[in-house]
């Protein structure tokens, strides 16, 4: 009898406790590599990553593959409603808080290293590991993602990390705007403009040559930040990015050296040719065609233009596609850069239409924006390159 309540007893406690699990944890760090089945660069990531899990005994790698695994998908999507961690491209370690994307044989090796380190000297927080359930709640402390100095032109030394997003739009589009290209043919606009009696026509025309201008600048940035966007898991593609900006930055510090100040794309040729087309736009006896030559003028003149400036939008948007944001928030910063590009552009047309005389910036700071717009160019596609996370800026 006594044996047949003891088993009973036995049995209602293994019921009882059937539905309670003790997690066990363990001491060692974790990390999180996200990669895309067919990525070559994912491969060699993972390879090293091998090599280094083999070596360190403390070291745990979680892989995730993200381009056709649905349930990963859906961590993918946990991470950005949480957490608030976005990953846009592959490959992708996350070490804590901090992303490390893209691999680099050498460079993203020490990053990774470098990082391990910082985030076991300073105990951090696995907010993943936390949310997955392999490391106990409430562990670590939530540290910032290890310092990113760089050295910028004219800036000296700064943190990658606290560097504004609106200031990048503001500095590079203030820098694309300064073209003395369309300087020149606004200003021979403008010229032409002056022979018109009614005053509304001026501001129209002028005004219609501007509007067309951003128009169309803006439609060439959100076409290549959609393409950034939808191919964003190729690696190769940032560096094709990275490879325009530094020809472009070369061909910038190149034209600073060696042309002297004034028009470097629009030869006197072509200059005689845009002349005589602006003169025949206002010989039109119908205002309607001198806006649609208007029109014309201004979409020409600026497909001749992004042949110089294509490095720092295509930058800028690259930029921009891997930034945790809405698309209506990526529009807004276009629509920031664009402000700052045409900005130099309206305040002269403005003085000229209230003045009736012709002003224009200084060559001087043409060729300047030349050399500095080619410096930030190519330092933006070294850091793309070798450090894409340091990318990941605040706004």
């Amino acid at each position: 009898m006594f044996r047949k309540i003891v088993l009973i007893l036995a049995v209602m406690m293994a019921v009882y406790t059937s539905g309670i699990t003790v997690k066990a944890y363990d001491d060692k760090t974790h990390i999180y590599f996200f990669e895309a089945e067919g990525c070559l660069v994912c491969a060699a990531e993972s390879k090293y990553l091998d090599e280094l899990e083999a070596s360190d005994p403390n070291l745990v790698v979680h892989r995730y593959e993200v381009a056709f695994d649905v349930e990963n998908q859906k961590l993918l999507k946990q991470l950005k409603e949480i957490l608030d961690i976005e990953i846009r491209s592959t490959p992708t370690l996350i070490i804590g808080r901090k992303m490390i994307v893209g691999f680099t044989k050498g460079s993203t090796e020490a990053n990774i290293a470098a990082s391990l380190k910082y985030f076991r000297d300073n105990n951090g927080k696995d907010v993943i590991g936390e949310l997955l359930g392999f490391v106990k709640p409430g562990s670590g402390f939530d540290i910032n993602p290890d310092n990113a100095n760089i050295t910028l032109p004219f800036f000296g030394e700064v943190n990658a990390k606290s560097i504004s997003l609106p200031l990048l739009g503001i500095v590079l589009g203030t820098l694309d705007g300064f073209n003395p290209c369309a300087m020149w043919v606004l200003l021979l606009l403008i010229s032409m403009l002056f022979h018109l009696e009614q005053s509304w026509k001026r501001w129209f025309l002028g005004g219609l040559f501007l509007a067309t201008t951003a128009v169309m600048y803006f439609s060439f940035m959100l076409t290549w930040l959609n393409i950034t966007i939808l191919f964003g898991t190729i690696t190769y593609l940032r560096w094709f990015i990275a490879a325009i900006a530094v020809a472009g930055g070369i061909f910038n510090i190149r034209e600073y050296i060696l042309t002297p100040p004034g028009c470097e794309v629009i030869d006197d040729r072509k200059r005689k040719k845009i002349s005589k087309r602006i003169k025949e736009i206002f010989s039109q006896p119908v205002f309607v065609l001198a806006a649609i030559g208007v029109v014309a003028l201004a979409i020409s003149v600026n497909l001749v233009e992004l042949i110089c400036s294509a490095g720092l939008p295509v930058l800028y948007t690259q930029v921009l596609s891997i930034q945790n944001m809405t698309g209506i928030e990526k529009i807004l910063y276009l629509l920031l850069y664009l402000a700052f590009f045409i900005a130099d552009d309206i305040i002269v047309f403005i003085i000229a239409m209230k003045t009736t005389q012709l002003t224009g910036i200084s060559t001087k700071y043409s060729r300047w924006s030349h050399l500095v717009g080619g410096i930030v160019m190519i330092t933006l596609a070294i850091i793309m390159v070798l450090k894409p996370e340091w990318l990941m800026l605040k706004f």
